[in-house]
């Protein structure tokens, strides 16, 4: 478990280190995605699922052009969350089965997203949402704590 989760957080790493400094926000969990997919899958694909055990793991990453954190949690048993708040610009990305999240508009409206397995989503700030995730998922969340402001 240890050995697969410090291969994910390297990855993670060294993608978003490679990544123009000046793509910031959602942008860069965009491109971030994008490059990490293939590369988790490559890594994925030789691990044997479903896993034993449940992983809760989390790394504070603060290289000197990125900030950002790495949670990285493989579920047993189905769960799920309601009306949790993103603190910051985050990448969710769901590897082995599909998830479910919900999208706040207002108090009341909400859309609907399914994540297949092996896809992600990046949200901004504030937005609120319900996560459903299936038994055996793996979830990375990357959260981007960047401070820099974004010119508008």
């Amino acid at each position: 478990m240890e050995t697969l989760t410090k291969n994910i957080c390297d990855i993670v790493i060294n993608e978003a280190i490679s990544i123009n400094e000046k793509i910031k926000g959602l942008n860069f969990l965009e491109i971030l995605k994008s490059n990490l997919v293939e590369k988790l899958l490559h890594l994925l694909n030789e691990q044997k699922f479903p896993l034993d055990k449940i992983i809760d793991f989390e790394n504070i990453t603060e290289e000197k052009l990125r900030n950002f954190n790495i949670l990285i949690n493989y579920y047993v048993s189905s769960i799920s969350i309601n009306k949790k708040i993103i603190n910051n610009d985050s990448l969710f990305l769901s590897f082995n089965e599909t998830s479910n999240i919900d999208i706040y508009k207002d108090e009341k409206k909400f859309t609907s997203m399914l994540l297949y397995k092996n896809t992600g989503i990046s949200l901004p700030k504030g937005t609120i949402i319900n996560s459903k995730f299936n038994k055996n998922v793996l979830l990375i969340e990357i959260q981007n704590k960047d401070t820099d402001q974004i010119l508008k």
